[in-house]
């Protein structure tokens, strides 16, 4: 950027963010006005000089338009500010402020393969009005800051030349001629995955709503909304759930609305973001980020140890646990349940399909097994057993209620203790109990007992 305001009596420089300015696509289609290039310009103005300067106004002058020497597509949406506010005040440009001027200095010969429209782009100036609140001021040690926010780079590489009017002075009356300056401003190619370096991504983040605060915990279920930073040129692809959401709308854009009843336990999300280089290469960058569901539903739950529920354990398909399952409230499997060790529920115990129990089975409420129930050791419930495929229960069975789809088989004996009914005691075999006991005659008859095996299947 190089200074030629010789003939103003102020000093003047600027910079510009980015820097450098890089230029917009060559064309953008209406509602994509996003993908163009903007920029901002700061400006400072001082007297460098020892004697003190009175000015009544500054006027800073942008070349509009399509051609290599203009700095801004349009005029229009360009954000203004000076300061110091209480001294000075800037005014914008309205569509209607804008004069059509040329300002190709010398006649340009097209090059093969080249469009007139290309070559003799229309263009013209805004102009930005600065003056002091009070009439003429009088800059001596204190400076202008000014910045023009918002500008829409024009499409074509080249230096712009931006004007400077000052009605200054440093003795006399402000004369009615400005003084004029000039200030060029280059505008480089687009160089496209050269800033951030690779491997920074693109700022991903996880919010509740628009405008709403970070998903960091949800509900199972709820909406997530994802956005991330858009640079020109990015190509998106956004994962979760191990698998790429096949959405058009995310290779460009910079948000993606996760429907509600998608994230249903914690969920990984990585966005890869592709973006051209400006030597036919490419950048590759990931971002990751985690959404943590406070009321997770799982497909199927496989524990190593032991599993504690506060309360209700719901499991929509299967649950395999290696070690011990206490359920503080009901227990609800949709699936098989296989437990390679004790199972207690305070309340009740619903499988859709097998519950199996290696150890012991105790449950304060009703037991109900839509397929097979087995059990290794005791089981004991205050409530009624209902297995579908009958039950198998290989240690003791202490059941407060009813036995429902559960059969018995009983397996005979003969009759044993046959002997006088005075003072005559008989005791069942182990694993084994009483179910018949016949009397002939008197109280001096012989009586015998019979003792069966039960099967509870």
């Amino acid at each position: 950027m190089t200074d030629e305001s010789h003939a103003c009596v102020l000093s003047y420089a600027l910079t510009t963010v980015p820097a450098p300015l890089t230029v917009s696509p060559p064309k953008v289609d209406s509602g994509n006005e996003d993908e163009l290039a903007y920029g901002s310009i700061d400006l400072v103005i001082s007297n460098s000089g020892s004697t003190p300067v009175r000015c009544g106004k500054i006027a800073i002058v942008l070349p509009v338009g399509s051609l290599a020497q203009d700095l801004a597509l349009t005029g229009e949406g360009i954000a203004p500010y000076v300061e110091p506010e209480s001294g000075w005040t800037i005014v914008g440009p309205q569509p209607d402020v804008l004069v059509a001027v040329p300002t190709a200095e010398t006649a340009v010969f097209p090059a093969a393969g080249e469009t007139p429209s290309e070559t003799s782009g229309d263009s013209s100036k805004v102009r930005f009005s600065v003056e002091p609140s009070g009439g003429a001021s009088e800059v001596t040690v204190d400076g202008l800051y000014i910045t023009l926010k918002n500008i829409a780079i024009s499409n074509k590489t080249g230096v712009a030349r931006i004007g400077i009017e000052e009605w200054a002075t440093t003795e006399g009356e402000i004369p009615a001629t400005p003084n004029t300056g000039r200030l060029e401003v280059a505008k480089f190619p687009f160089r496209s995955g050269a800033d951030p370096s690779p491997g920074i991504g693109r700022a991903l983040v996880a919010v509740k709503s628009v405008g709403g605060p970070p998903a960091t915990r949800i509900s199972a279920g709820a909406e997530v909304r994802l956005e991330w930073h858009h640079v020109r040129g990015d190509n998106h692809e956004l994962y979760m759930d191990d698998r790429r959401v096949a959405d058009p709308s995310i290779a460009g854009g910079s948000a993606y609305q996760v429907p509600a009843d998608t994230v249903l336990r914690d969920t990984a999300f990585a966005l890869k973001t592709v973006t051209p280089t400006p030597d036919g290469g490419y950048v590759t960058r990931w971002d990751h980020l985690t959404v943590c569901v406070t009321d997770q539903r799982l497909a199927s739950l496989t524990v190593n140890g032991a599993l504690d529920a506060k309360d209700v354990v719901t499991a929509r398909s299967s649950l395999e646990v290696t070690g011990a399952v206490t359920a503080r409230s009901t227990l609800n499997v949709t699936g098989d349940a296989t437990v390679e060790g004790t199972l207690r529920a305070t309340n009740d115990v619903t499988v859709g399909g097998t519950l199996g129990v290696t150890g012991l089975l105790t449950a304060n409420g009703p037991i109900q097994a839509n397929d097979s129930l087995t059990v290794g050791k005791t089981l004991t419930t205050h409530g009624s057993i209902d297995a579908k495929a009958g039950a198998t229960v290989a240690g003791t069975l202490n059941v407060t209620g009813t036995l429902a789809g559960v059969s018995v088989t009983v397996t005979h004996g003969g009759w044993v203790d046959c002997r006088k009914e005075s003072g005559n005691s008989s005791t069942a075999p182990s694993g084994q109990v009483m179910v018949g006991r016949k009397h002939d005659g008197d109280e001096n008859g012989q009586t015998c007992y019979k003792y069966a095996s039960l099967t509870v299947s």
